[in-house]
């Protein structure tokens, strides 16, 4: 059964769709986020100019080079493996301090980094698109 637009808890979709928890990531996680944006892509000159077309791209870049690496030797933040393969203890425990010591950003109507907006955007019309779901407005 097809729900009409704009009636019934369709709008709790949308409205569901609109608060993802990019809005609280930390100042840390969005300087992380803006590096791997302008190393996939170093013409980009702002985060501002993410496209969904460029987040794609940058998405396409990350995911073709994890499939074409073995997932033991996979790494990130910097991280070397030791000689078993496995992380420092002492280094995974830095990157969970550091986490846990960094404040997250409040919710609120700007609340999103710049670096995942497009993301938030991409939800939006993922709802509208997919799910036939209306805008707020509606």
């Amino acid at each position: 059964m097809r729900v009409e637009r704009g009636t019934g808890n369709v709008v709790s979709v949308e409205f569901a769709v609109l608060y993802h928890w990019h809005a609280a990531l930390s100042a840390a996680d969005d300087k992380w986020m803006q590096y791997v944006l302008k190393e996939a892509l170093p013409d980009l000159q702002s985060v501002d100019d993410m496209t969904v077309d460029l987040y794609k791209k940058v998405m396409m870049i990350y995911g073709h080079k994890l499939m074409d690496t073995e997932a033991k030797e996979w790494t990130f933040g910097g991280l070397k493996r030791g000689p078993d393969g496995r992380f420092s203890d002492f280094d995974l425990a830095e990157i969970i301090k550091g986490c846990v010591e960094e404040p997250a950003h409040a919710f609120g109507a700007h609340g999103t980094p710049a670096s995942l907006k497009v993301v938030d955007l991409m939800g939006q019309l993922q709802a509208r698109e997919m799910f036939n779901v209306c805008t707020m407005n509606e």
